[in-house]
């Protein structure tokens, strides 16, 4: 039996650990990363407790109403997000002790606040707290973006669109905890997850968090502004690696959470989540596929990766709605399973990136400039695992995650009526088109961002132990957690323990076909499933054949006369320039799909004269360059809103805030009247 004071004594090192980063961070930075890790290690370590153990601790602070106290709580649930959180916080300040050496030491407190502010949000148990939390962690960010290199008026832009979108979200988010309160009468989140809350207030509150949390999150509609790409490619890279897979995390979480304190679904919830999530995969993987940017790139992976995760969640409000309870549990296990895969892989590859821009000296993938041999080629190679995982490559972390929710979505036939089956099915399409699309998008991050031709590595250019180190523990974590899904999924089962209908890991998790338990995970009975762990030993057997077989005959390559034979690159037809990378570079690559989707993308068309040759040239505004000066697709959309918010306001100033005194004595008496019967109202 784990005692409670083990748990809040952990709770508490987390928080004092990262307490005490973020105040030595301003005189020495290695420190404050080394506390960060310490920090990190213990919340990982108090996450597996509580969620081997499925205790539920809580921590009374201070009486913030009759019915609610300010809370800090520790339950299986957020236990699952803030071991999440835990990994890629302890590899990312690994990381930065290297990273971050020309950066100035503001960066590491920034950091080390942002990430015990998000410790809050995880481990909070009323809405008060929760808040103090959630506005910490926004402001915190806002300012680690302000810590961003380039154009100035560029990152400062970036970093107020950032807070705009942020306090959008806490103000939604405030307006679905207005509708908890009202309905539960506290604003402790242990009461009404006791007991699932049936209101009417429940569209209300559905709506207003999904709005508020999938602001965060980066999905459709709030893409339109690309705010997120825009914000999280201006920042540092370390602090990218945290805004992309953590911070949006937060917004996964909160979704989740006030899901599972509401009951009496409605069919129509499930509608507005697989619709919302769709077009945010789709369209993230499209913008993702064609992104110039090396961080802008994973930053729409990432909107395409969170609606991927709301996909999962309408598809387990439909199916719990009809009573679906197997398809249900395993839907919402999907998500929980995917936010795990996406978070370690986003990390990784935005570390990847920062490294190797910081090695070519440019953000842009279409300009050639080499890489150092000594300090690009051996982390290059640890990279390859986080990007296969990103385009869903068997047998790794990202393959099992979208496998489980195409697995779902190919399940719709079950929804008991025609509109539902026709959107899961419609829905399934496209997250599968989107999945397809990645692959184009991580080959291009890969190829473009990592294999330049190499050269001699300059001072400081070698990464050493803590950057090798950091990716290739996010490469471990990668490939265990894909190999090891079915105890991912037992944590995860833990976790949402108190949503589910029954046993789902004994359910889903089991023995077949020669493959003993509990190695084989299945997506319902009779429909699918595989094993992951069999299938990552048939993999990496296959590799090491492969490796094997490869170095004896290049030892032995000479004795039998073999030999590396190099050919020109075809340019259709005409002769190869002397820099072939300028004809056929990153934006040549996915020219195809913007000349494809012109009607999305703007994509232009001329033709120019080249000496005695004319030259097809493709121009596409979409694009993210050097200095990320982006037009967006969606700005006459945003244009006409801004116009019409704007007079709407001169008029209401005119007409409402006249100056008249009369008025504001009539103002005043009506909110005295109101109050007056609120009171009478309450105490009745």
């Amino acid at each position: 039996m784990i005692p409670a004071y083990l748990i809040s004594g952990l709770l508490f090192g987390t928080l004092a650990a990262l307490g005490a980063g973020f105040v030595l961070g301003l005189s020495s930075k290695k420190a404050a990363y080394m506390l960060g890790g310490v920090g990190s290690a213990l919340g990982a370590v108090l996450s597996l407790i509580v969620l081997t153990s499925g205790k539920t601790v809580a921590v009374d602070l201070w009486l913030v109403s009759s019915a609610s106290y300010a809370q800090l709580q520790v339950s299986p649930l957020n236990a699952y997000f803030l071991l999440i959180s835990s990994l890629v916080w302890l590899g990312t300040c690994l990381y930065s002790v290297r990273y971050d050496d020309d950066y100035p030491r503001s960066l590491s407190s920034l950091m080390l606040l942002t990430i015990m502010s998000m410790v809050i949000v995880l481990v909070s148990g009323d809405a008060f707290t929760f808040l103090i939390g959630w506005e910490s962690m926004t402001i915190a960010s806002f300012f680690m973006i302000l810590e961003g290199k380039g154009d100035k008026d560029r990152v400062r832009n970036a970093a107020y669109v950032f807070l705009a979108f942020g306090e959008g979200s806490s103000v939604l988010i405030m307006l679905s905890f207005a509708g908890l309160f009202s309905a539960a009468g506290t604003f402790s989140f242990m009461g009404p997850a006791a007991a699932r809350i049936v209101t009417p207030l429940g569209p209300w509150i559905f709506v207003t968090a999904l709005l508020g949390f999938g602001l965060k999150m980066g999905l459709a509609p709030f893409h339109m502004n690309e705010w997120l790409p825009i914000a999280h490619s201006s920042a540092p890279s370390n602090a990218s690696a945290l805004l992309s897979s953590t911070l949006t995390l937060m917004g996964v979480y909160g979704v989740i959470d006030v899901v599972s304190h509401l009951g009496g679904y409605q069919l129509w919830w499930g509608w507005l989540a697989l619709t919302i999530g769709g077009v945010s995969a789709l369209l993230g993987a499209l913008f993702s596929s064609v992104s110039e940017h090396s961080k802008g790139l994973p930053a729409y992976s990432t909107i395409e990766n969170n609606g991927m995760i709301v996909v999962a969640i309408g598809a387990y409000l439909i199916a719990a709605h009809y009573n679906l309870t197997l398809l249900a549990d395993f839907a919402l296990v999907a998500a929980l399973f995917h936010a795990f895969s996406h978070s370690i892989s986003k990390a990784s590859l935005f570390l990847l990136n920062g490294w190797m821009s910081k090695l070519r000296g440019t953000f842009d993938l279409s300009s050639a400039h080499p890489i150092p041999s000594a300090g690009g080629r051996w982390l290059s190679s640890l990279g390859i695992f986080t990007v296969l995982s990103l385009a869903a490559v068997p047998p790794l972390a990202g393959f099992v995650s979208e496998w489980m929710i195409l697995e779902t979505l190919f399940q719709s036939f079950r929804f008991g009526d025609l509109t539902s089956q026709i959107l899961g099915a419609l829905v399934g399409a496209v997250v599968a088109l989107a999945a397809g699309i990645m692959v184009v998008a991580m080959t291009k991050v890969y190829g473009f961002g990592t294999l330049w031709p190499r050269r001699t590595a300059g001072p400081g250019e070698k990464g050493g132990a803590y950057i090798g180190g950091s990716l290739a523990y996010f490469a471990a974590l990668v490939v265990a957690v894909g190999a090891g899904a079915p105890g991912v999924f037992y944590l995860a089962s833990q976790a949402a323990s108190r949503m589910l209908g029954g046993s789902p890991y004994g359910l889903f998790v089991t023995g077949l076909l020669g493959v003993p338990a509990p190695f084989v995970i299945l997506s319902g009975s009779p429909f699918g499933g595989f094993s992951p762990t069999f299938t990552a030993l048939a993999f990496f057997s296959i590799l090491l054949v492969t490796l094997t077989v490869a170095g004896a005959v290049r030892a032995r390559a000479p004795r039998f006369g073999f030999r590396v034979r190099r050919t020109p690159g075809w340019f259709a037809g005409a002769a190869p320039a002397d820099d072939s990378a300028a004809m056929y570079n990153s934006f040549g690559y996915s020219t195809p799909i913007r000349i494809m989707l012109r009607f999305l993308f703007r994509t232009k068309e001329s033709v120019v004269q080249v000496g005695s040759a004319q030259r097809l040239v493709v121009s596409s505004p979409e694009e993210y360059v050097v200095d990320l000066a982006v037009l967006d697709v969606f700005k006459k959309f945003y244009d006409v809103l801004a116009k019409w918010a704007l007079g709407l306001s001169a008029y209401a100033s005119k007409k409402v805030m006249s100056g008249k005194l009369g008025l504001y004595i009539i103002y005043i008496m009506a909110a005295l009247i109101f109050v007056l019967i609120y009171i009478l109202l309450a105490a009745g």
